[in-house]
């Protein structure tokens, strides 16, 4: 009980019936595979909702007190802990529902909460109002998935072409609910019970009906609940017959049904119901070949008790409630009953089979046929009710012609009895019409034929030849029989039953091939032989019709009386039957020419008959409105076909049928005008004027003849025109009429008219000038324009018409917010779709019509549209004409053509900037209309009407409507549906084109800059919507079947606008879950994340910010590549192969009667643009072009050509169609790869570095690099799809060079250089080969080369392609060479320090540098000449950008090129001689390049050529060829370097230069000129060398060429120069005294320590180590001092003056700093040590450590990785300063060893005291002597210091240069290993040379 009165926030009686449809449409309208599972699963859980069919849960006691308490209480919510208080008010709503509906009171709290939170969906209506409607949609959707499900069975009228496992899914199913469940008996009690007047009742008296338009949505609920009902017993029947008792019931129910409309017609229920039971008799299938299977199923066979059972029943004398219906069911069951007897008859069954004739009799005393004619057949009869219907009157003629005969003497002796008692002056009386009512019954019921049914009463006439007899198909014996009823009633008719047959064949002539047949059955029909001809048949009704229009000749009124000719229609001699008779025989004429050309042609060319004049002549005189009516219908049938029209037109001018040439005063107005004025308006009714409206339409089908009219008037359409418009639109509304229907006939029909004229027409310069034309009674008159060109006149002022379009659309939409059936509603419908037609077509042409009024300077006045549309308007006095026609929109899902039309006005309204504002106002200004407005939008949206999300992409950005659904909701959840599915988006494969336009507005709404920011964070937060549909990516055509590139495309550029927004507001999840589904190349299923993520976009700092910056472990990755056995392609590849960069095109064309170039050239100029600016030719107006040349060909031998010349009109056509298929397709490609581009250029330049591990980001650009030249290498690859991809390459390219940059300087690996001697003295003396660490070039080594080899064959292939193209190749190819370079950090020093020059020399291998530039080098040189040929050609010729490029790559490639091959190929081709006299060419533009406005490019061109020319002068052979090539001749005659700017005060106009300045100062221009030359000049001198005089020379010509120039450059004179020397000096001296002061200052002292000790209590203070940085910093400068104080000795002689005791430090000092930082460097070395290690197994650390570490506090509460992660980077900070202090004790010991040493050196060698000379002389020298002699060695140590002295001196200044403050600058850079490593070098270089 607890459970059941948990309230479940999906609604019980709505949601899970609605997932319930979906699930069974999705499994069987879509034949989803995936979804058969799903519906299993339904099925079972909804079985009791079947059983129990539209049974709401019961009330209960304990549910309502629980209810009423709720207030208080609450009520507990399902899935949840929690329970829902609900307010009073809300209480009483659910009671009244739940008394409402008879339903528990939880139930109907359910649908009110789910009402709620439906109300913005339903504006303007309560959450109980919705809650109504929320109950009708739940039953509706539960009986509509059962009678989906009963459709599916399989059966014997129809097949769903399901599978076997669906099939018997549903069958079993099903059975049991029939079985078991007694359905049929369930479905017939609610029919029964189901009454729509006390339901409205029942709801009203509870104030459960709303708004008008919620009442019609209840009673169309309703109703469809009624029907699908209804259809669920069809669907059953159809397939196979009920059971007996079923059967029985249907029957029973049948008895009491007498449910008819008002017009007569069975309601559709009843219909349905019957046509329930005709199938239930239905026993064709014995007819079948193959019915042993289908006969064993029919109940008739299985239940001996069936037929006795029915018989009886039908029988049975027991009056029914209406008759028909048992007539009906005597017919069906009799008709039954004779084919069993006749095919199959069981046993026991042949009494009742006996009594078919007689059930036959009694259906025919109870009028069936009657029934069926006036009940049945009048309704709105589907396919399987018109095949039920046909198949009972076919059976009925074809087995029981006995019983055909009966009816027709009975009919005839009938006729007798009438004709008798009319001559005798007594009523007609008939006693049996059952066979005219078969007639009238047959034509009536194939009028509406679309099957082709009426072919089986037809057989061909011919009669086959003696060859074809053999093969002629014979048909079957029920056609011959229905054939033969078809002729035999024809013969001898009475008058009674004619026009029941002309009837009977005008419905059996409803298409194309049955009209054929009719035809020739009339034309037969007069061709007797020798007897009189047939009253049915051609010769006797255009007879009868000439000899009508003879007597109407005859009687036609004197002149006396002209003034009535057209008034008083003159019918004597002609009886009222006969005129019905003429108007059926012309409805049969009608239908004739209406569905066969070929009988409409012979129809016109009878020379006997002259049917058209004929017509004309009747029309012409004053018959009844009724004939003249179908006589206007029969030559618009006639004018179908164009020759005919075109003499129809003039046929029509000269009949003046409508006076068009105007006449004297005198005269009255006579015509059709007259008739409409006069008579129809005295009767109010209209036939004439609609049949006139008719031909009109129809003759405006083709071009109305320019010359109509020509010589008595103004030729053109203006008399036509004016009739339509004036006689007829603008007074329609103030006329009466009978029928209300046939006003709204009467608009709609003008205005198809107009609005075709007016959607027609062209805008063409002619019609804006006034040319005047001869008239044969003399005078000119100016001829008419054409008639859309007046149209548009008027459409552009306020006129009549304009208004009245207006008011109608006022009217019309004020009724249709009735929601209420009126007479003549699809003609109002129609009228209101015209209207807003003509407002649409008026925007569509306006821009064009005033440009060409401008252009041609006509007198027009006209005004914009939009306007004219904000008038006011006068019947409410409000500019509310824009509203009336967007609420048009709201109708969309029951006129949808409307809604479009709507959507497309307020679309080309909306492109006035200042008309948006205005129409937002309208919209907004009341708040129930901005709601509707914005409800009729979203329904719009949700009918998939394609065309409209495109229309509302401007009308969709006002703002504020917050709180109820709008576009975009709707647009989500469409694109939603399906997403995440294994199927992928559901909309790409039901509506192709409004998803396309769905993901488009997404992105334009993104891409906007107002409203970027809501939707992306609303598509991020609320949907997660585009990582979903990334996940599905890529759209293929093999998956939708059909081309879905722009759907990708669209997508593809709204995810680059999200990394690129999510990667600058670092958030840094969002970023990285779009990065790893796209570049991820692991198997890895990652639907867990399809969550949304909820997390708010201005908390930058999530949960991830304690996690890996990399979206990949860099560790974890390495090591699982090798097991990797599920590894996938990356999706941005996946990505880039569904973009094809192939095109196929069309073939030329090949014509035989239009010249090519000619036809070219048309094609050319019907060329224009779409809003994608995709050049595209006009099919339609290249149409009318060829047809309009068609036209004006003339002669005999052209008219016999003339079907060939359609077929190469078409042929033109078509191939037109081709060419702009194939330009779409090329605009979808490049949008497709551009969006590519966009999301991977993001990706590598916007997206932060940390994100990927660089190993990973290196493997990408190398697959993407190697993907795209693979695909630009194919021969069959466009250059205008490939022209794009050449800057992505050039991307790629410099985010590879940037990775291996990265790598050379990244710290991640270093370890400390700084050791402690011992543990280096295994090293001591051991190299390691060069190429043994094998860095990145090493490992990738295969794929650089690839990527070489495809830049190289890419640039090959682009030769002489875009410049654009080249220049990204030659930028990209540069970058790719760059990757070779050495680094700068990799200096010599280090190398030689580490190696030493032996182990480099010795060394067996090269570094990776030199072995990537040797095979680069390879590769180039394997393309041989070809390549060379390209680059050099691009150098000097082409844009500048790309010269610039190529020099640039010519100067790398010369750098690597050892052996001089592209030099010599320079030099023998003549490139470089082209090179430098380039130089002297350009002087001119160099100069220009000094003055005030200067050309930059010509600077780095000059720059580029130099740094070429300098780089080939670098080498002996290249220095030589320049000097013989004339460089130096060239530079000396350029004049520029003559234009040296003034240098007056040149330092105040340097201190004003604004470095931000793109271009440069004068001065600098100049430098730069100048330096580049001198470095060319400088690098051929050190080439060849000073004693190479010939280059001495030639450079000193070019020197005193400009000697000028260098005379002022080198020119400073100093007054004072020696003053300023000793001034120097002495300056020089005090800094030195200062600085040597500074030395014990600075000694790590203990009471240092003690100080910094003190510290340690502000450890961390904004992630910042006090004591750390302190020390440090304290460290550094006693470091640099001690440096300063090592260069003062170091540079000093050993002398007196330079080294005095004064000067000298205190040597303690020295040795104290040396003890002190040698015990400091043991300590902080165990230090490091011990960090080292415990960063390294930081995973094993305790929780203690890894606390103490974090530096968090303990009341904090972070999880652990989060802890970890701090510890982590604490002591990674701890290693980095330990390696500093190393680092700074290892200087300084340096530097004060070498402090010491020095001393003693001077001490021991130079040093004698002055008081003590003579005798430590000789103590010396005694000492020397004991030396050798205790060493035995021989010579001097004199000798050796005096010879040795000036050798040493400067070794020794080197070996102290060798140590500086800049290499251990560059090695603070350095990882760890590397310090320890150079320390050891140093302390070998700096202290252990000498010694060693």
């Amino acid at each position: 009980m607890a459970a059941g009165m948990a309230v479940n926030s999906e609604a019980r009686l709505w949601g899970p019936f609605k997932e319930l449809e979906q699930t069974v449409e999705t499994a069987i309208r879509k034949k989803m595979p995936d979804a058969i599972h799903d519906l299993e699963v339904a099925l079972k859980r909804h079985k009791p909702d079947f059983i129990s069919l539209l049974k709401n849960p019961p009330k209960n006691p304990l549910y309502r007190n629980a209810v009423k308490k709720s207030n208080k209480e609450g009520l507990p919510i399902q899935g949840q802990q929690s329970t829902q208080q609900y307010s009073t008010e809300f209480i009483q709503e659910a009671l009244i529902l739940s008394d409402l509906f008879d339903m528990s009171e939880i139930a109907a709290v359910e649908l009110l909460v789910m009402g709620e939170r439906k109300m913005p969906e339903f504006p303007g209506l309560t959450r109980g109002l919705v809650a109504i409607l929320l109950y009708y949609d739940g039953r509706k959707c539960l009986v509509n998935s059962l009678r989906t499900l009963l459709q599916s069975r399989e059966g014997r009228t129809w097949t769903m072409e399901l599978t076997p496992e669906l099939t018997n899914i549903i069958t079993q199913f099903t059975d049991q609910l029939l079985i078991k469940d007694a359905l049929v008996n369930k479905i017939l009690e609610l029919i029964s019970s189901m009454d729509m007047v006390r339901e409205l009742e029942k709801l009203q008296k509870d104030r459960a009906i709303g708004p008008p338009k919620h009442k019609h949505q209840v009673m169309e609920f309703y109703k469809f609940i009624k029907i699908h009902l209804a259809e669920c017993l069809f669907c059953l029947a159809s397939q196979q017959p009920l059971e007996k008792g079923d059967t029985l019931r249907l029957i029973n129910y049948l008895k009491g049904d007498n449910s008819c409309n008002a017009d007569g017609t069975l309601d559709t229920v009843s219909l349905c119901l019957l046509m329930t039971l005709l199938y239930c008799f239905d026993v064709s299938v014995l007819e079948q070949e193959d019915k042993e299977e289908s006969v064993g199923n029919l109940p008739f066979l299985r239940d001996e008790t069936y037929i006795p059972d029915i018989h009886k029943e039908i029988m049975s004398e027991q009056p029914w409630s209406n008759q028909g219906l048992k007539a009906t069911a005597q017919l069906a069951w009799g008709l039954a009953l004779r084919q069993l007897s006749q095919f199959y008859t069981p046993n026991g069954v042949n009494e009742c089979c006996e009594d078919d004739e007689q059930l036959i009799s009694y259906a025919l005393e109870n009028n069936v046929f009657h029934f069926l004619f006036h009940s049945v057949v009048p309704s709105q009869l589907d396919d399987f009710y018109l095949r039920k219907v046909h198949g009972l009157i076919t059976d009925f003629i074809f087995f029981m012609p006995l019983k055909v005969k009966e009816l027709r003497n009975r009919g005839e002796e009938t006729a007798r009895i009438a004709m008798s008692q009319t001559q005798n002056g007594l009523d007609t009386m008939s006693p049996s019409r059952g066979f005219e009512y078969l007639l009238k019954l047959i034509g009536e019921l194939y009028r509406q034929d679309s099957l082709g049914l009426s072919l089986e009463y037809w057989c061909p006439q011919e009669l086959p030849s003696v060859q074809e007899s053999m093969y002629h198909y014979k048909p079957p014996q029920r056609q011959v029989s229905l054939n033969k009823f078809v002729r035999l009633a024809g013969d001898l008719l009475p008058p009674s039953l004619y026009i029941p047959y002309i009837n009977m064949l005008t419905g059996l002539s409803s298409n194309q091939q049955s009209a054929h047949h009719c035809f020739d059955l009339l034309k037969t029909n007069g061709m007797g032989s020798g007897g009189p001809a047939s009253s049915v048949s051609w010769n006797h009704i255009f007879t009868s019709l000439n000899q009508y229009y003879t007597s109407l000749r005859r009687e036609m009124p004197t002149s006396a009386e002209t003034s009535h000719v057209l008034r008083a229609p003159h019918s004597r001699g002609i009886t009222a039957q006969e005129i019905e008779g003429l108007v059926a025989v012309l409805k049969l004429t009608k239908t004739i020419a209406e569905k066969n050309e070929l009988c409409r042609v012979a129809l016109c060319e009878n020379q006997q008959w002259s049917a058209v004049v004929l017509f004309f002549g009747l029309v012409t005189c004053s018959v009844p409105p009724i004939l003249k009516a179908e006589l206007f219908h029969i030559l618009a049938a006639f004018s179908k076909t164009s020759e005919i029209a075109a003499s129809l037109w003039q046929t029509l001018e000269a009949s003046q049928i409508l006076p068009t040439i105007p006449t004297g005063s005198s005269t009255p107005a006579g015509g059709i005008q007259v008739e409409l004025d006069e008579i129809e308006s005295r009767n109010e009714e209209y036939p004439m004027t609609l049949g006139f409206l008719n031909l009109l339409n129809t003759l405006t089908d083709i071009p109305v003849p320019a010359g109509l009219g020509a010589g008595f008037r103004a030729p053109g359409f203006d008399p036509y025109l004016e009739f339509i418009e004036e006689g007829v639109f603008l007074k329609f509304a103030s006329r009466g009429y009978k029928k209300p229907a046939e006003k709204w006939e009467i608009a709609s029909s003008a205005l198809e008219i107009m609005s075709k004229l007016l959607h027609d027409h062209e805008i063409i310069q002619e019609d804006f000038v006034d040319q005047l034309v001869e008239l044969q009674t003399g005078g000119t008159v100016i001829a008419s324009k054409s008639p859309g060109h007046i149209l548009i006149i008027h459409m552009l002022n306020d006129s009549s018409l304009l208004r009245m379009i207006l008011r109608n659309l006022d009217d019309i939409i004020k009724q249709l917010e009735t929601y209420t059936d009126i007479p003549g509603k699809k003609a109002l419908e129609k009228a209101s779709l015209q209207c807003l037609n003509m407002i649409q077509y008026t925007l569509e042409k306006e821009d064009r019509f005033i440009d060409a009024c401008r252009e041609t300077g006509a007198s027009i006045m006209v005004s914009s549209m939009d306007r004219l549309l904000l008038g006011i308007n006068p019947r409410s006095g409000k500019a509310d004409h824009l509203v009336n026609i967007a609420k048009y929109i709201t109708f969309g899902s029951v006129l949808p053509d409307h809604a479009l039309s709507a959507m497309k006005i307020l679309y080309h309204v909306c492109h006035g900037a200042i008309i948006q504002t205005e129409l937002v106002n309208l919209f907004t200004a009341d708040e129930s209309l901005k709601l509707e407005l914005l409800h009729g939008f979203v329904e719009c949206l949700e009918v998939g009407d394609p065309e409209l999300p495109e229309k509302m992409i401007l009308l969709n950005e006002e703002k504020g409507i917050l709180g109820f659904k709008t576009c975009l909701h709707s647009i989500l959840e469409l694109l939603d549906r399906g997403a995440g599915t294994p199927s992928g988006p559901e909309c790409i494969y039901d509506t192709p084109l409004l998803s396309e336009l769905s993901y488009k507005l997404i992105y334009k709404l993104s891409a906007n800059k107002d409203t970027s920011a809501a939707t992306l964070r609303y598509l991020r937060t609320t949907r997660d919507f585009l990582f979903k549909h990334l996940h599905h990516l890529p759209f293929t055509q093999q998956q939708y079947g059909r081309t879905v590139i722009n759907h990708q495309s669209w997508l593809l550029k709204t995810i680059s606008i999200e990394l690129r927004i999510t990667s600058l507001n670092r958030q840094r999840s969002h970023t990285q879950r779009l990065m790893r589904l796209l570049l991820d190349d692991s198997a890895e299923d990652q639907t867990s994340v399809l969550q949304p993520i909820g997390a708010d976009d201005t908390d930058t700092f999530s949960v991830d910010r304690f996690a890996n910056t990399s979206i990949f472990n860099s560790t974890a990755l390495s090591q699982s590549r090798p097991l990797r056995g599920k590894q996938t392609r990356r999706k941005l590849l996946t990505l880039l192969d569904s973009v094809d960069f192939t095109q196929q095109y069309p073939r030329p064309l090949a014509l035989d009667f239009f010249d090519l170039s000619v036809i070219e050239n048309v094609i050319k100029n019907a060329e224009t643009k779409n809003k994608e600016d995709v050049i595209y030719c006009d099919v339609k107006e290249l149409h009318r072009i060829l047809m309009s040349e068609l036209n004006n060909l003339q002669g005999t031998v052209m008219a016999a050509q003339r079907p060939r010349i359609v077929e190469e009109v078409e042929s033109i056509l078509k191939n037109v169609v081709l060419r702009n298929q194939v330009r779409q397709n090329l605009y979808a490609k490049q949008q497709s790869f551009d969006a590519w581009r966009q999301v991977t250029e993001v990706l590598l330049t916007s997206c932060p570095e940390d994100y990927l591990p660089k190993d990973v980001k290196q493997a990408i650009l190398f697959e993407l690099l190697q993907e795209l030249l693979q695909k630009v290498a194919d021969e069959d690859s466009l250059t205008e799809l490939t022209a794009p991809v050449a800057g992505v390459i050039l991307t790629l390219v410099a985010n590879l060079r940037q990775c291996f940059v990265l790598e050379q300087s990244s710290p991640d690996d270093r370890t400390s250089k700084y050791l402690s001697l011992h543990e280096n003295v295994a090293t001591l003396g051991q190299t390691v080969a060069w190429g043994q660490s094998s860095g990145a070039r090493t490992l990738f080594a295969t794929s650089l080369q690839l990527v070489l080899k495809g830049l190289i064959d890419h640039v090959m292939r682009s030769s002489g392609g875009q410049q654009r193209v080249r220049a990204n190749l030659y930028g990209a190819l540069l970058y790719y060479l760059q990757i070779s370079n050495k680094p700068s950090t990799d200096t010599p020093e280090e190398d030689s320090s580490h190696q030493g020059v032996g182990a480099r020399l010795l060394a067996d291998t090269d570094t990776e540098y030199e072995q990537l530039t040797k095979e680069n080098v390879s590769t180039i040189l394997s393309y041989g000449d070809s390549f060379m040929d390209t680059v050099c050609h691009d150098a000097c010729d082409g844009h500048d950008v790309g010269r610039m490029l190529a020099l640039s790559v010519l100067d790398t490639i010369l750098s690597m090129d050892k052996f001089q091959q592209w030099l010599n190929f320079m030099s023998s081709k003549g490139y470089l001689q082209h090179l430098i006299d380039s130089v002297l060419h350009d002087d001119q533009q160099l100069q220009r390049l000094l003055s005030p406005n200067p050309e930059l490019r010509v600077l780095y061109i000059y720059e580029s050529k130099m740094s070429l020319l300098t780089r080939v002068a670098e080498c002996t052979a290249g220095a030589q060829l320049l000097l013989q090539l004339g460089l130096t001749q060239r530079l000396a005659a350029c004049t520029f370097f003559d234009m040296r700017p003034e240098m007056e005060g040149i330092r105040e106009e340097q201190s004003l230069i604004d470095e931000e300045d793109f271009i440069p100062s004068s001065v600098s221009r100049y430098r730069h000129l100048l330096f580049a030359s001198l470095k060319l000049c400088l690098a051929i001198l050190t080439s060849l060398g000073i004693e190479n005089m010939d280059a001495g020379n030639k450079i000193l010509q070019f020197i005193f060429a400009h000697g000028e120039v260098f005379h002022s450059a080198t020119d400073t004179s100093y007054s004072d120069l020696d003053t300023a020397g000793i001034e120097f000096r002495a300056q020089k001296s005090r800094i030195n005294r200062q600085m040597i002061a500074l030395f014990p200052k600075y000694c790590l002292s203990e009471k240092l320590t003690k100080q910094l000790k003190n510290l340690e209590s502000q450890q961390i203070q904004e992630e910042r180590d006090l004591k750390a940085e302190i020390t440090l910093a304290y460290q550094e400068i006693a470091a640099n001092v001690t440096s300063y104080c090592r260069t003062v000795v170091s540079t000093s002689e050993f002398s007196k003056s330079t080294i005095s005791v004064t000067q000298a430090p205190n040597l303690g000092v020295v040795v104290y700093q040396l003890r002190t930082c040698a015990s400091h460097f043991m300590a902080v070395y165990d230090s490091y040590q011990q960090h080292l290690r415990k960063l390294q197994t930081l995973s094993d650390l305790s929780t203690d450590d890894i606390k103490e570490f974090a530096g968090v506090n303990a009341a904090e509460k972070i999880t652990s990785h989060q802890r970890q992660h701090l510890a982590k980077k604490r002591l990674t900070q701890i290693v980095n300063y330990k390696a500093k202090e190393l680092q700074h004790f290892s200087y300084i010991i340096e530097n004060c060893v070498f402090l010491l040493w020095r001393h003693l050196e001077y001490y021991l060698i130079h040093c004698i005291p002055v008081d003590q000379q003579p005798s430590l002389y000789q103590v010396h020298v005694r000492r020397q002597q004991q030396m050798r002699r205790l060493q035995d060695l021989t010579g001097a140590i004199d000798a050796y210091v005096s010879g040795q002295e000036e050798d040493y001196l400067p070794e020794l200044d080197e070996i102290n240069k060798a140590v500086t403050r800049e290499m251990l600058a560059k090695n603070i850079n350095k990882n760890n290993d590397d310090d320890d490593n150079n320390i050891d070098c140093k302390s070998e270089n700096g202290i252990g040379a000498k010694f060693n």
